[in-house]
């Protein structure tokens, strides 16, 4: 049930198993990545990326001229990627497995081992719950009767917003678009009711992005409190408490960013006893399976890690405990993420606190992106790395980035902490100079010395 990565993976590992699968769909095939997250935010941040060139451009002596641009021209490429990686990525797919059937129509389930899809009654063996999640609102504060924007319906939008407001700092409204529009032109504003924005990354991290945003022209106000939402005449009206103070905030265009809710309403879950949580994501263990043994789930309806590499993997892992018995877990500590600002936020492995909770003695060191030779050739130096390492074994369990493409710096620092390296093995590693991947390296070898005074290259 299902038709993104991990209603996909599933199929895929089922039919390479050699059983028949059926996967089923109400919506657009592709899921949440494709058609509403991943690749049109990926795609309208290049694009702002490109236009903000030249007001970014850090170089003495060189002159780029301003550009203008199109928003629908804009909008209506990115369908036509969406159109190409849909094609490409699902219904080729369908063709090359013969095993998987497919139908646009809506699955529920009415008892054990049989499920209505579309009209029709369906007999089936096992099955995998990959419904994904949607945009969750807020309850009350006028929100209801006011036009709004969330992270689905933004990648439509058919104009350049003058006054962008946004409820929510977290990755969802950072990642989707708010700096984005901020480079296109419009003014914009972060509502967040938490102390910091980020709240799940490292908080010298999370520091360093608002003053970077800030510096850009963003407006964040952080622990602030949304007490109404109104508009009058297209214009848009937020009444919001903030350090004390009760104040208005005026905009064009309002965006919701405050978190996601699993698609888990009248699918008959109750129909062979799938329990949920309170928030409604479905109770999977760590193979996956649901509290009915013959049912299994993945991705952002159990709401373990909502990236959509992680959904193919609890996709792929819930078939082969459906089919073969439950033997493989998933492996969530060495997954890495990314949040696409500029610079970009990376991190894999265990926070600091995370590691300490876990009775864990451990040493963190921090390396200014400054001392990158990479990064000041570019000038490009704001960011850090953070390392967090086991202090008796020097055993690395989190890298933390905030950098110039850290969502690619990440990928080295996924291997070290799957594999357990220490901070000697990287240490002893020999990179290529200069690069940014170099600043894990640099990191490892802060432990120990003063990279202040450290030859380039040298151990």
């Amino acid at each position: 049930m299902g038709s993104g990565s991990a209603a996909f993976a599933a199929g895929i590992k089922t039919a390479d198993i050699g059983a028949r699968v059926l996967i089923v769909e109400d919506n657009v095939i592709g899921g949440t990545c494709l058609d509403r997250g991943c690749i049109p935010s990926k795609y309208l941040i290049e694009v702002a990326n490109t236009f903000y060139t030249p007001s970014k451009n850090p170089f003495p002596g060189v002159e780029l001229a301003a550009g203008n641009l199109n928003i629908r021209d804009i909008i209506e490429k990115k369908e036509e990627l969406l159109k190409e990686l849909r094609k490409e990525k699902y219904w080729n797919v369908l063709e090359a497995y013969p095993q998987i059937e497919y139908k646009n129509l809506r699955g529920k389930f009415l008892d054990k081992g049989v499920a209505l899809v579309g009209e029709d009654k369906v007999n089936f063996g096992k099955a995998i719950i990959a419904i994904g999640s949607k945009p969750g609102i807020p309850p009350g504060k006028g929100i209801e009767k006011v036009r709004y924007y969330t992270s689905d319906s933004i990648f439509d939008i058919d104009h350049l917003p003058g006054r962008l407001i946004m409820i929510g700092g977290g990755a969802i409204g950072l990642e989707q678009l708010g700096q984005a529009f901020l480079r296109l032109g419009s003014e914009v504003t972060i509502v967040e009711s938490f102390q910091e924005i980020a709240m799940l990354q490292e908080p010298e991290i999370r520091t360093k992005l608002k003053e970077i945003l800030e510096k850009e022209g963003m407006n964040i106000l952080t622990s602030a409190k949304v007490n109404n939402v109104c508009e009058e005449n297209g214009k848009l009206t937020l009444e919001v408490e903030h350090e004390g103070k009760k104040i208005t905030i005026y905009g064009t265009d309002l965006l919701i960013a405050t978190g996601r809710e699993p698609n888990t309403k009248d699918i008959g879950l109750e129909a062979i006893s799938v329990m949920t949580n309170t928030r409604g994501f479905i109770q999977a263990n760590e193979f996956m399976q649901t509290t009915n043994k013959d049912i299994y789930a993945a991705g952002d309806c159990v709401g373990k890690m909502m990236l959509v590499t992680v959904a193919a993997m609890e996709g792929g892992i819930a078939a082969v405990n459906a089919l073969l018995g439950n033997k493989k877990k998933a492996d969530y500590l060495s997954v890495p993420n990314a949040i696409f600002t500029d610079p970009e936020v990376a991190k894999v492995g265990m926070d600091e606190v995370e590691a300490r909770k876990r009775g864990l003695e451990v040493e963190t060191r921090v390396l200014d992106f400054s001392k990158v030779p990479r990064a000041a050739i570019s000038l490009q130096t704001e960011g850090l790395v953070k390392m967090v390492v086991e202090k008796n074994s020097g055993k690395i369990i989190g890298i933390h980035i905030l950098a110039p493409h850290g969502a690619e710096i990440i990928h080295k620092a996924a291997i070290l902490v799957k594999y357990g390296f220490t901070i000697d093995d990287v240490v002893q590693m020999v990179d290529v100079y200069p690069t940014l991947s170099e600043s894990i390296k640099l990191c490892a070898q802060s432990f120990k010395k003063d990279i202040a005074k450290l030859l380039c290259c040298a151990e």
